[in-house]
Order: structure tokens, then C-alpha cells, then sequence
């Protein structure tokens, strides 16, 4: 039996600034505590937006010559050279924000452009500042652009930091979000934006098949248990030649990424490096099985990941935190591993 599975995600680096902001959330407030049923009416307010075709990138060469050229050029620095520019082993100690050896890009996949999160169904960037401020039931509360990159620098880059909301950093990305963004619909959803839709076995994960997939499609780029390649000079820069998906170097178990759905998806659309959405090189099953092998591999924990979630009506259904199932063994493996036996979404 296959259940369809829906993937409007939410997983991007954004950030809060009311000038590029477009998502309404009228008569709510950035920062405000919702209620249940005032989170529901958010999020299908959310789900109920118009769609508009996908839009690329503009032309790189529309930067020249823009005011604030030098801090969108930072802004795709940040994102695509994210351990060189505020990475733990930068020479500046100020600016060491990320926690692990990721790039923005390792997760937000560059297109046919080269830039950082323009890849179609990639999790990328072209749409973001039409999505936010928008209801995050991690908190349940209305998280803003600039919430979600924090979020995403304390999760998706391991034990990093928030950026300030008056850095250069946090200005450069909002600066390339913005650029991105122009000649876009305000308030309406995009084709391409997130993971698209897929149907997931009704199954456990196999991790013994998943494994041999792995060794089979994904070892010479990610490594051996998934601890990826190393730079020359790593030693000095933290640097990989591909990004690890375990270890230290990589995401924690609060990250997205370190949830089965969202993994399955990703890898479904996206794996091996070349694959493209329209032309999966792994079956949904097996992209399914290397999740689930991925996410049997050590990373950090995030501390506090607990609180994730207060409103058990709204968590996903592969979120395995022990504390949610109070010692039913059963229900959090199957968590993490499936199956997933109702519709979810990310939150």
C-alpha cells in the first residue's frame, strides 16, 4: 500500500525584512504565539495560495550596477561558500556563525546558473521572500525570515550560531533573496519551490537494502558511512571536496534533512549529484531505503530538541524525539524509520 505524500516545504534560508517580505498574515504578528485554530487557519491560508509558474534567476549580469551589488555578491558568498566565509575555521573568530563543514548550497542546490538555491525542486531560493513571515509550528508561533535562517544555522549547520540581525551576513542574503525575487508574485506559492510531491512505501525502511544502494550510488562522492571527502587542507579550513551527511562535520538530528520524509524526497529528486526531479535515477523505494540508512548514521544532537513542536496536533510524523513517545519504543522508530501511515507535512 503507497501513501501519497505531501512536500510543500518550508526548509530555506530566509530572512525578516519587511521592504521583500509578501506573505499576508493579517491580523497576525511576526513573533505572536497562535493558537491552535489560529495556526490552522494560517497554514491553509498558506496551502490555499495561488501558483505561479516557475521563475529562474535573473541574469547574473543584472547585478551590475545595482546599488547593493557588492552585498548580493556576499549574499551568494555566504550561501555557497558558507565554511571559507563563516565557517568554525575562518581566520576572523567574529564571524565563525556556521557550526560544521556544510555549505548553504550542500542542501540548496545550485542550477544550471551556478548559484546557490536555484535548482528546480532543490529546495531553492526563488520564491522565499513571497513565502514569510508565515506560521511555524516548531513554536507555534509567526516565525520571521529572519527566525527561519537562524534556524536553519543552529540545525542544518550543526552547533553554529545565529546571525545577527544587523550583519553583513544576514544583510547579504536578505540583499540576494531580494534579487531572486525580482519580477516575482507577491503572496503566491511557485512551481519548483521545495520537494516535489512523491508516494512512499508503506514499509519500514530497509536499511541493509539502503545501505547497498549508498555503497552502489553514493560512496564516492559522500564517503564511507557517509563521513564524506576531505579537502587537501582540511585540517586548516574544515573544508570537504563533497559534504558529509553523518559525523560531527554534519547537520544535527534537529535539522530537516534529519527527518525521513523530507531525506526521501530530496534524494528521490536530486541523487545522485546530476539527477533532476523530472529524471530520478533511484526508485522512490530505494531513495526511501538510503534515507533511512543516513539516518541511522551518528551526528550531533541539538539540544532542546524536546521543546521542537509544543502542540503534538501539529508535529511531523518523522520527528523521532524520544520524549514525544514516553518510552513507546515502537512508535519512535517508527518515527524515524516508517511507516508513515497518514498524510504529513512539514512544519
Amino acid at each position: 500500500m503507497m501513501k501519497k505524500w505531501l512536500a510543500s516545504m518550508g526548509l530555506l534560508l530566509l530572512l525578516n525584512q519587511p521592504a521583500v517580505t509578501a506573505m499576508d498574515i493579517s491580523p497576525y504578528k511576526p513573533g505572536q504565539l497562535l493558537t491552535a485554530e489560529q495556526a490552522k487557519e494560517l497554514a491553509d491560508r498558506y496551502a490555499s495560495r495561488k501558483v505561479q509558474d516557475w521563475k529562474p534567476a535573473p541574469d547574473k549580469k543584472t547585478i551590475e550596477g545595482k546599488p547593493d551589488a557588492d552585498l548580493i555578491g556576499y549574499g551568494i558568498q555566504v550561501l555557497d561558500k558558507t565554511i571559507e566565509t563563516i565557517g568554525p575555521r575562518v581566520s576572523d573568530v567574529n564571524k565563525r556563525y556556521s557550526g560544521n563543514s556544510l555549505n548553504c548550497s550542500s542542501c540548496h542546490l545550485k542550477g544550471a546558473d551556478g548559484l546557490p538555491g536555484t535548482k528546480y525542486y532543490a529546495i531553492p531560493f526563488n520564491n522565499v521572500v513571497n513565502d514569510y513571515p508565515n506560521f511555524r509550528a516548531r513554536s507555534m508561533t509567526i516565525g520571521t525570515l529572519q527566525d527561519r535562517v537562524n534556524g536553519c544555522m543552529v540545525r542544518s549547520m550543526g552547533k553554529g550560531k545565529p546571525l545577527p540581525a544587523d550583519s553583513r551576513e544576514m544583510k547579504g542574503v536578505l540583499a540576494y533573496f531580494a534579487w531572486l525575487a525580482e519580477g516575482t508574485k507577491k503572496d503566491m506559492a511557485m512551481r519548483g519551490t521545495g520537494l516535489p510531491t512523491a508516494e512512499l512505501p508503506d514499509r519500514v525502511a530497509d536499511i541493509d537494502n539502503g545501505k547497498l544502494v549508498f555503497e552502489k550510488n553514493c560512496l564516492a562522492c559522500h564517503g564511507a558511512n557517509g563521513l564524506g571527502l576531505k579537502a587537501p587542507d582540511y585540517a586548516e579550513t574544515a573544508k570537504y571536496t563533497f559534504p558529509p551527511l553523518a559525523g560531527d562535520d554534519s547537520f544535527n538530528d534537529g535539522a530537516g534533512m534529519s527527518r525521513m520524509i523530507k531525506a526521501t524526497l530530496f534524494i528521490h529528486s536530486n541523487m545522485p549529484l546530476g539527477t533532476s526531479a523530472d529524471k530520478p535515477a533511484l526508485s522512490i523505494g530505494d531513495a526511501y531505503d538510503v534515507a533511512g540508512y543516513v539516518e541511522s548514521l551518528p551526528r550531533p544532537g541539538r539540544v532542546g530538541r524536546e521543546k521542537d513542536f509544543p502542540d503534538p496536533n501539529f508535529r511531523p510524523l518523522d520527528y523521532p524525539v524520544p520524549e514525544y513517545f514516553k518510552g513507546d519504543i515502537e512508535a519512535l522508530n517508527r518515527a524515524k524509520y516508517g511507516p508513515f501511515t497518514k498524510v504529513g507535512k512539514d512544519k
